[in-house]
């Protein structure tokens, strides 16, 4: 089947369906670009080229049963790298990039740096892109996500150390700066998150029956591990908590910054 008629089937089985996709036409084009390995442009101009109808109706089926884009086509954009994207791990976010330009502000050529609570490897990977000087570790509880993130490293060509632990339990040195997008969510907020995020791991996003436990457990616990600075990614209604829990421990140079969208986001702390 041509592209021009894809569009069009595609178009009214969605619409069929009743599901609401925001960024319809650009998700559709996403699917098409997959399966042809042709740009948006060259499908643009050339409507008649051929796609296989039911591999794009199968990734369709796909998205409509609420599978997220990332995990359909497999990969995802993260600053000037690649990253292969699967169940395994959280689907790294947008506003994410915004947390590596503010790091990017305090580290020096011969820092260690550790990313915890990784993931993909996201952060720990843009991070030794941008400064191929600084040393760089990343952790995770998740054997199945740390597994993803060396898969990664090696994707991207970048040498990071990988370490398997929950929080500082196997974290055995020392290192200069830490960063960590720990899950945030609470366990009330998780059941009414859209269905597309069901499908991420429930462990990188609920946080517990609040939300912020993880980051007193992390900051609790940054001291005896990280030597000059740590920084967090928050939910946009956790600036304050979390600074109240910097001040507990007696951090200093609180931080707070905020997104594009204007909301609080980011914490920085001195030790």
């Amino acid at each position: 089947m041509v592209v021009k008629d894809i569009i069009r089937k595609a178009l009214a089985d969605i619409e069929a369906s009743g599901k609401n996709i925001p960024n319809l036409m650009g998700e559709i084009y996403m699917l098409l670009e997959h399966l042809s390995g042709k740009d948006k442009l060259f499908l643009t101009l050339n409507k008649d080229f051929e796609i296989n109808e039911e591999d794009f109706f199968n990734l369709l089926n796909k998205r409509l049963n609420d599978t997220p884009m990332a995990y359909i086509i497999g990969k995802k954009h993260f600053r000037d790298i690649v990253l292969k994207t699967d169940e395994r791990a959280l689907i790294p976010r947008f506003c994410t990039e915004e947390l590596i330009d503010i790091v990017n502000g305090f580290i020096k050529p011969d820092d260690c740096v550790l990313d915890m609570c990784t993931g993909t490897g996201a952060i720990a990977l843009a991070i030794k892109e941008e400064n191929p000087l600084t040393h760089v570790a990343c952790s995770d509880i998740s054997e199945d996500a740390l597994n993803l993130a060396k898969e990664n490293a090696k994707l991207n060509n970048l040498s990071i150390n990988f370490i398997l632990s929950d929080l500082f339990e196997n974290i055995t040195e020392t290192y200069d700066i830490l960063i960590s997008n720990p899950p945030y969510i609470s366990s009330e907020e998780y059941m009414g998150l859209d269905k597309d995020l069901f499908k991420e791991p429930k462990l990188a996003l609920v946080g517990g029956d609040l939300g912020y436990e993880y980051y007193e457990k992390i900051i609790k616990q940054a001291r005896e591990k990280i030597k000059r600075m740590i920084f967090f990614e928050i939910g946009y209604d956790q600036g304050n908590i979390v600074k109240e829990i910097l001040e507990k421990y007696k951090y200093k140079d609180i931080k707070i910054y905020k997104d594009l969208e204007g909301f609080d986001r980011f914490v920085s702390a001195c030790i």
